[in-house]
């Protein structure tokens, strides 16, 4: 079998294809119960794909000011990956209450990178008191990566086809 076909994320020929795959494929692969894709607009983000595997909606279309979240605003500035916890004291209390909101205990961000900025959010979602190792993240970071060659892929064709 070829890598291609072996790769859900290389098959993907749609930009919400690749996110669409990307969601289910870290909620399945790191593993975690649900996973959001959020689109990085100024300091506005915007949820546009998830997964989860129970079938939980993830707020499909809400916006979240960037200000408002300083851990995720800085995941977008910095390029570097963070992790929240409901139970740890120092994290931001607006990142717990919105886990809390969405039954969640913890929280790993990672961004996902076009042309060297910040195109995206990505999010994995935990419940309990597991926490994400750092072979767990090191695999997200990967899969994160290969969906951004995905997209530019799609984006490639999709130029190419309208020209």
């Amino acid at each position: 079998m070829s890598e291609f076909a072996a790769d859900p994320l290389a098959r993907a020929t749609t930009v919400n294809g690749v996110l669409q795959t990307l969601c289910t494929e870290l909620a399945t692969g790191v593993p975690a119960e649900g996973c959001a894709l959020s689109r990085v607009i100024g300091l506005l983000l915007v949820e546009i794909a998830a997964h989860t595997h129970d079938g939980r909606r993830l707020s499909l279309g809400r916006g979240y000011l960037l200000p408002d979240y300083p851990e995720t605003q800085a995941v977008i500035e910095r390029g570097e990956h963070r992790t929240v916890r409901v139970e740890d004291p120092a994290a931001d209390v607006d990142e717990v209450k919105l886990l809390r909101e969405l039954g969640y205990d913890g929280l790993l961000m990672l961004p996902l990178e076009l042309d060297g900025r910040c195109w995206g959010l990505v999010e994995l979602y935990r419940v309990g008191d597991r926490e994400f190792t750092d072979d767990e993240v090191a695999s997200a970071r990967a899969i994160v990566a290969q969906a951004s060659e995905s997209l530019k892929r799609v984006q490639r064709r999709a130029a190419n086809a309208a020209a």
